[in-house]
């Protein structure tokens, strides 16, 4: 018997990762978002045919939690999936490997 992992991805995303003292503010023609003191307010309209909905989000965030930029989409979003830094995923990799 082997030990198996799923395949790492190699897909890199731009973000940041947040602390006490990051200051954020992002705007495009469907989305108003700011952080500032750990908190991450968004305000997402979407359109459709014959709808229009606006969500009004606010996320308390801690020390090191990471936003993930979309420029053409969603601006600033906070993943549901953990990302880390690729030192970070290197690290990870170089313990798995020795188990």
């Amino acid at each position: 018997m082997e030990k198996f992992i799923e395949k790492p991805s190699i897909d890199m995303y731009l973000g940041v990762r947040v602390n006490k003292d990051t200051k954020l503010e992002y705007k495009n023609e469907n989305v108003q978002q700011t952080l500032e003191n750990l908190v991450f307010k968004s305000k997402t309209m979407v359109k459709g045919a014959d709808y229009k909905s606006i969500y009004n989000t606010t996320i308390k965030l801690k020390e090191g939690d990471i936003l993930i930029f979309e420029e053409e989409g969603r601006g600033y979003i906070k993943p549901v999936n953990e990302f880390v830094s690729i030192g970070e995923a290197i690290e990870e990799f170089e313990n798995i490997k020795e188990v």
